[in-house]
């Protein structure tokens, strides 16, 4: 197999995705495979990743490359993509740089990663979602029987109301503008 790297990596470098799967195919070694699909996943070569890892067998990476091809915009598909690289800062910014920013992918984003202050800190500074984060954190901390000690969750208790009703419509609103953004930039995709 070692003989196959050097002219992989020379396929990947030129961006000759379907010549490097074309060689993987040929050789059928599992541990080329996995650096295609390290490289496509680095390269944002999601079709490439997707069928790299499918010939590994890797079902539950398969599905979350799946679910990333989903996303309407690039920067949400970039920003999960550095997310499973372990890069949860990288995603997080290019969440909040994007025009208009994803706040909301970022804040969810952050409470799927059980990042409650970031999260929150996020909410407060840009204005919005304040209650998302405070709803999300009622549901987790329900789900394990546990109360609310953190402070700066406390402060927010008697204040702010959580109407999922109202917090589910901004969050529809917020996908449905960034996949009609992405639709008009891109040709349009399907949304998650």
């Amino acid at each position: 197999m070692s003989g196959y790297v050097p002219k992989l990596y020379t396929f990947v470098k030129d961006r000759r995705w379907n010549e490097a799967v074309r060689l993987c195919r040929f050789v059928k070694d599992n541990k080329l495979w996995g650096c295609l699909a390290a490289m496509a996943v680095h390269g944002g070569e999601l079709e490439t990743a997707e069928t790299a890892l499918a010939a590994l067998g890797e079902v539950d990476k398969l599905q979350f490359i799946q679910h990333i091809k989903e996303i309407p915009s690039e920067q949400g598909r970039n920003a999960e993509l550095a997310l499973y690289r372990r890069c949860p800062a990288e995603a997080e910014e290019i969440l909040l740089q994007a025009k208009p920013r994803l706040l909301y992918r970022a804040i969810k984003m952050n409470i799927r990663l059980f990042r409650w202050t970031r999260a929150l800190n996020l909410a407060e500074q840009y204005k919005s979602h304040v209650d998302t984060v405070l709803g999300y954190r009622q549901k987790y901390l329900e789900q394990f029987g546990k109360k609310e000690t953190h402070n700066k969750f406390l402060q927010y208790q008697d204040t702010i109301a959580v109407d999922w009703a109202a917090i589910k419509a901004k969050i529809k609103q917020e996908k449905d503008d960034e996949r009609a953004r992405s639709g008009s930039m891109t040709g349009g995709s399907g949304g998650k």
